[in-house]
């Protein structure tokens, strides 16, 4: 009987640590337009690790990018946050196709401290699954099921057999445990397989960031 009960807790205590999770509810999905302050900066962007399926993030379709640069002088950095930030250099023997721009933008995924691992398109913090919309692998907002269903339909993305043998790796990718050095962050584009990011250059250091993106630049103050 105790052998019992001893197997009972036991699996109830795995299952209650499978199911832990850790949830955003505050980070929306679609950017806001925000009034420009004399503080603010307005950035171009082109870059398309941040667009999702109304191509957020896009300039040449939605306008400039505000920034705050003066937002992590008085905030901590959170989860979720979208960043402006200077590119690290890139190891060109291992990407040698790679050429990213000076500067770019991308979601805060871990923090200083933590741990982040990647196991079948899920991000898991400190062993517990980021259960929100940037927590998983998606390709321009689509989950696995959703993206096979519109494949190849027209207004939707062309995708032979060796592209959608890809496409099912992609949206079951592995990535070991990392931990985030202290002065560091882990920022990942929306659109994992088009960003250039801590996936490629590893955690980023703090030094590095020019602001926090607040949304689509909109009319300035008077």
């Amino acid at each position: 009987m105790k052998k019992s009960i001893a197997i009972v807790f036991f699996v109830l205590v795995v299952v209650g640590c499978e199911k832990q999770t850790i949830t955003d509810v505050n980070t929306q999905e679609t950017p806001q337009t925000v009034v420009m302050s004399q503080d603010y900066i307005a950035i171009e962007h082109n870059n398309d690790g941040m667009a999702r399926r109304n191509l957020e993030y896009i300039s040449k379709d939605k306008g400039k990018i505000a920034v705050d640069p003066n937002y992590f002088d008085h905030n901590d950095y959170s989860r979720g946050d979208v960043i402006y930030y200077q590119t690290p250099k890139i190891d060109q023997s291992k990407y040698p196709h790679l050429n990213p721009s000076e500067y770019n933008i991308a979601r805060v995924i871990a923090l200083s401290g933590e741990e982040i691992e990647i196991k079948k398109g899920k991000v898991y913090i400190n062993d517990k699954r980021l259960d929100t919309f940037y927590g998983e692998a998606l390709s321009w907002g689509l989950e696995e099921d959703e993206y096979f269903k519109t494949l190849n339909k027209p207004g939707s993305a062309q995708c032979n057999e060796s592209c959608q043998n890809t496409m099912k790796e992609y949206f079951n990718m592995d990535m070991g445990k990392v931990k985030v050095p202290e002065g560091h962050l882990f920022v990942m584009g929306d659109t994992w397989w088009r960003s250039v990011d801590s996936q490629i250059y590893g955690p980023l250091p703090i030094t590095a960031s020019k602001g926090k993106v607040l949304g689509y630049a909109g009319k300035s103050e008077r």
